[in-house]
């Protein structure tokens, strides 16, 4: 189950309407699966930093998604990379 809700993503991003609804979904899902990749977990992490996190990755992949110029979808803002950064080293200090 996720842990960022369909509307908390959407009031995040600032989309309304219902028309993209099954496309934040799959973001919020995809952007919980990238912090899982990169070593933070929700048993792990404080929660509002991870759904900082997840709200900041929905945004960025919403924003670019139909983006040509190039731009690697993981080109985080640098507020975003902050906060997966902090709590990547949290989870892995939370490991220990």
């Amino acid at each position: 189950m996720a842990t960022v809700s369909l509307e908390a993503a959407k009031a995040y991003a600032r989309i309304d309407g219902d028309e993209d609804d099954e496309l934040v979904e799959s973001l919020i899902e995809g952007a919980e699966e990238y912090l899982a990749g990169a070593g933070v977990y929700t048993g792990l992490a404080p929660q509002f930093l991870y759904q900082l996190a997840v709200k900041g990755i929905v945004l960025h992949w919403y924003e670019h998604r139909n983006d040509t110029s190039g731009t690697m979808p993981t080109d985080f803002s640098a507020g975003v990379r902050l906060t997966i950064n902090q709590l990547k080293n949290t989870c892995l200090l939370n490991s220990l």
